[in-house]
């Protein structure tokens, strides 16, 4: 056997020591040959590690905004308060107050401070929708005031007659993992306050019963830099940074407080 092995391993050797030597032309083309190979190679991983990259910047996370009492406070124009109706002659020099009519209802629409400086950063980071219990004809009003071209939301927007009871992320094409809820009001998400980031209701005009003054009344509003869609804001993009920067983290609900937390 090892008589064997040694006849085979001579027999190599002088296969190899008969080989033809290649030319310094020849072995100059080779080297060529495996240069370009080699630089072809490194181009194509660049490019591949780019659109690897570029894939993974578009996977935005989900956000779903409720609108009344978080994005915005709305009533009936009959229900101002006497000491309210000063509004009425400010909603056409005002940016953050509105009148609409509403299938012969007529509304006067305060936006919440921030919200503007909000959606468009919140828009950076993730893929946005609107979920009201409000009517689509209502949401489509007040979608024209802070969406007018539909930057924001496009047409991911879902309303009272998708879901007239509770709110549902069974209605929405996206993971439910990667998905953060900010919403005023618990109790219309049954099966998902894991996902849900409870900011403080919205209140600027007079509520029925309520003895105090109501912010309009009182001519005040939410702070700017420091009130609660600024501070949601914030909690958002560090649950975004966090999420990056850990590749193998999947579950985006580990990161919310397991209790809801009113900003």
């Amino acid at each position: 056997m090892l008589q064997s092995n040694y006849e085979v391993s001579k027999h190599l050797l002088q296969l190899k020591s008969k080989r033809p030597k290649r030319s310094s032309s020849s072995s100059s083309c080779f080297d060529d040959f495996v240069k370009r190979l080699q630089n072809h190679a490194a181009m194509f991983k660049k490019h591949l590690t780019t659109q690897l990259f570029q894939k993974k910047k578009k996977k935005k996370l989900h956000l779903v905004l409720d609108l009344d009492h978080t994005l915005l406070h709305s009533v009936l124009v009959s229900d101002l308060s006497k000491r309210e109706k000063y509004l009425l002659e400010e909603t056409d020099s005002r940016q953050d107050l509105w009148r609409r009519n509403v299938d012969g209802y007529e509304f006067i629409i305060k936006l919440r401070p921030f919200l503007h400086e909000f959606l468009i950063e919140a828009n950076k980071l993730f893929t946005m929708h609107v979920y009201t219990m409000g009517s689509s004809s209502y949401a489509k009003q007040v979608l024209k005031l802070i969406d007018p071209d539909k930057v924001y939301f496009g047409k991911r927007v879902i309303t009272r007659e998708a879901s007239p009871f509770n709110k549902s992320l069974d209605l929405l094409a996206a993971d439910k993992r990667r998905v953060v809820i900010v919403d005023d009001t618990v109790h219309v998400w049954p099966f998902h306050k894991r996902n849900l980031l409870q900011i403080t209701k919205y209140v600027y005009f007079k509520v029925d019963g309520t003895k105090w003054d109501s912010d309009a009344e009182a001519k005040k509003d939410e702070s700017q830099s420091n009130g609660s869609l600024a501070n949601v804001l914030k909690f958002l993009e560090d649950v975004h940074k966090r999420f990056e920067e850990d590749l193998g983290f999947k579950d985006l609900r580990l990161l919310i407080p397991c209790r809801q937390c009113c900003y």
